[in-house]
């Protein structure tokens, strides 16, 4: 997989797209994430192929995971060091899922109180 410090947003949609389009553009995680959380793949598309075209979309950087394809927001000439937060793509849960996962939250402990 490719580190997404390695692959700067103009290299990567200069691949996709040819350098004519590209528009610098700020990283929009609100769009990203609603955009991800209402497109459904086509019958010739993937998850992960939804989640590139909302993330190039909304001024991002694909960056895979172990998880999948998640987004990072462009940083110039970053440090050595620096680890960039990944947002991963919404998906809606399927019918009749979340209340289960819901109800195994209800069951749990309530959290301490922060002093």
């Amino acid at each position: 997989m490719t580190s997404a410090a390695r692959i700067t947003p103009s290299a990567y949609q200069r691949h996709l797209y040819g350098s004519a389009s590209i528009a610098a553009a700020a990283f929009d995680d609100v769009g990203y994430s609603t955009c991800t959380a209402t497109t459904d793949p086509g019958p010739d598309q993937t998850l992960d192929d939804v989640t590139t075209t909302c993330c190039v979309n909304h001024g991002g950087v694909p960056a895979g995971t172990t998880y999948g394809i998640g987004c990072v927001a462009q940083v110039d000439n970053p440090p050595p060091d620096y680890r960039p937060t990944i947002v991963m793509p919404t998906w809606p849960a399927p019918p009749g899922q979340d209340d289960a996962q819901l109800e195994e939250l209800e069951k749990l402990p309530p959290l301490p109180d922060i002093p």
